[in-house]
């Protein structure tokens, strides 16, 4: 399994030595996470929330990484970092309601306009190593010659150049968004780095069921942008987003075995083979 989970005792020793005051039984609770372990802590001095990623991992995923970017955001949009000691990132926790539901074009918007203003992190988002990674560790069988000649043709391409570059989230979906009564935070910040704007937008049209024109309308206004020049930049970026989603569906299906990954895989892989058809029957006119 790629995400082994590693044991709770060395938390306990970071526990032990850095928020003393946590209770002694009942403290811990273990949170759901695909990229690591996660766990609550309560402590009397407040919640925390503790990761700790495994020793494979993903290409560009790193717990310094991590806890810089929490260091370099505002209060509120994300969770305030506590420590990061002896492989595990300590965070206050994010208080507030998480709703099964996205919240409105216009407040999700604000939201990602205000991130997308903020001072650059200092380090890129680069796709092209996720999806080398994701191939090499799907399943063999399910590498066909299409997938594999897909890869090449982006790589070939390059990833494109940012409309503009700003420090971007990269998870945004209802189970990351956390509303503090009138304004909204996000958690699950491990995927965060410099990236263009559009790209963003890709992945949460990607990740959300959303309407797709509204959101770059609503997005454009606030950012004074082009909606024509945005709509173009994000289609550039939906082969690179929606090949990544497949890559990575195929590898989940790798290591859980459980069958919707391969049913989500193959939506995935249909939405990929009409964005080519409909680029080539552009291309013809």
């Amino acid at each position: 399994m790629l995400f082994s989970k590693p044991t709770k005792a060395s938390l306990d020793a970071v526990v032990a030595r850095y928020l003393p005051a946590a209770q002694a039984a009942g403290c811990f609770s273990a949170l759901e996470g695909l990229s690591g372990t996660s766990y609550r802590v309560v402590t009397e001095e407040g919640s925390f929330a503790a990761r700790k990623l495994p020793a494979q991992r993903l290409p560009g995923l790193s717990l310094q990484r991590h806890y810089r970017a929490l260091k370099r955001l505002p209060a509120g949009i994300a969770p305030a970092p506590f420590c990061l000691a002896e492989g595990w990132l300590l965070t206050h926790w994010l208080e507030g309601e998480v709703s099964p539901h996205l919240a409105s074009l216009t407040e999700l918007t604000g939201l990602l306009y205000y991130l997308h203003r903020q001072p650059l992190f200092g380090w890129r988002i680069s796709l092209a190593p996720l999806l080398d990674f994701y191939w090499q560790e799907s399943d063999p069988k399910r590498r066909t010659l299409s997938w594999l000649r897909e890869l090449k043709r982006l790589k070939r391409r390059k990833e494109p150049h940012p409309i503009r570059l700003a420090p971007l989230h990269m998870d945004v979906h209802a189970g990351n968004l956390v509303r503090q009564g009138e304004r909204l935070g996000l958690i699950d910040w491990e995927y965060a780095g410099d990236g263009d704007i559009a790209l963003e937008l890709a992945a949460v049209q990607a990740a959300n069921t959303v309407d797709s024109e509204a959101l770059l309308v609503h997005y454009a206004t606030q950012a004074s942008l082009c909606v024509e020049a945005l709509r173009r930049q994000v289609s550039r970026w939906e082969p690179w987003i929606t090949l990544l989603m497949a890559s990575w569906y195929e590898c989940r299906w790798q290591q859980t075995g459980e069958q919707h990954f391969i049913t989500l895989a193959d939506d995935a892989w249909c939405a990929l083979r009409a964005m080519k058809h409909q680029e080539r029957i552009l291309w013809a006119q």
